[in-house]
């Protein structure tokens, strides 16, 4: 069955397993960036929960850039080096490659090398990611927050291209949604299909029964690949405990009228 999760602090992750939500999303660049002693209290945390910390998503800070003249491959080796660590000590299975600001190609720059500095990156992300068992899903973003990789499609062909085992595909709706993606561009994407962003397009926020989003035809499309991965609500909210618990019902609804 397809597991449900949220995008929140791991400081959240009793109340994301309270509200019956099989796992956690993390954020692995906060991750990467805690203090020795952050990571074990971190660790102790996730240990006691009934749910771990299955995703993580912002694979790279901005100020380690992908595309254009700044590149610097040791230092992208340094970073992934410690935080695939970690996030695999937590049971990390899936990592989110959005990271817009990382990727972003600077104003003038070819874009045919930017391109290739992608690919590139996700040759050497390849290593670290087999050497922990993770898989890489590549997010396209809106437009608005990046200017390359902002399909489904996009990230398809990119994954297709590179061919390589921990590098797959992830399909956000809100982002779907900004650029007027179908979600039969996640049936296309097929098997390389690993993770789902979801939320309500507008206002990008937390699912709610009856608020006019799709959620039946998203989760009627994924079983019909079939998807056998994770969904994870990602967006804003006004009060978490009780949004993180409507969320849960609408999520839940959705996947049990298709299970």
């Amino acid at each position: 069955m397809i597991k449900l999760g949220v995008c929140t602090d791991i400081s959240n992750i009793k109340k994301v397993a309270s509200a019956g939500f099989d796992y956690l999303e993390g954020n692995l660049t906060k991750l990467q960036a805690m203090t020795d002693g952050e990571f074990e209290s971190t660790v102790d945390l996730v240990s006691a929960s009934p749910i771990k910390v299955e995703a993580c998503n912002c694979l790279i800070p901005g100020s380690i850039k992908l595309t254009g003249p700044e590149v610097n491959a040791q230092m992208i080796h340094d970073y992934l080096d410690s935080a695939f660590a970690r996030a695999e000590i937590l049971g990390t299975k899936v990592v989110v490659f959005g990271s817009g600001a990382a990727r972003r190609v600077p104003d003038g720059f070819d874009t045919a090398q930017a391109w290739r500095q992608i690919g590139n990156f996700l040759r050497l992300a390849e290593r670290h990611a087999a050497q922990h068992d993770i898989t890489i899903a590549i997010e396209p973003l809106r437009s608005g927050e990046c200017n390359i990789l902002n399909y489904v499609s996009e990230a398809t062909a990119v994954a297709s291209l590179i061919q390589m085992p921990h590098i797959a595909v992830l399909g956000d709706t809100y982002h779907m949604a900004m650029g007027g993606e179908p979600f039969s561009a996640l049936k296309m994407a097929g098997g390389l299909l690993k993770h789902v962003h979801v939320a309500n397009a507008i206002g990008r926020k937390y699912p709610r029964i009856g608020d006019g989003e799709k959620y039946l035809e998203l989760f009627e499309t994924l079983n019909s690949i079939p998807y056998e991965g994770r969904v994870s609500v990602e967006g804003g909210c006004d009060d978490f405990d009780t949004d993180v618990v409507e969320a849960f019902k609408a999520l839940d609804a959705a996947r049990s009228a298709n299970a």
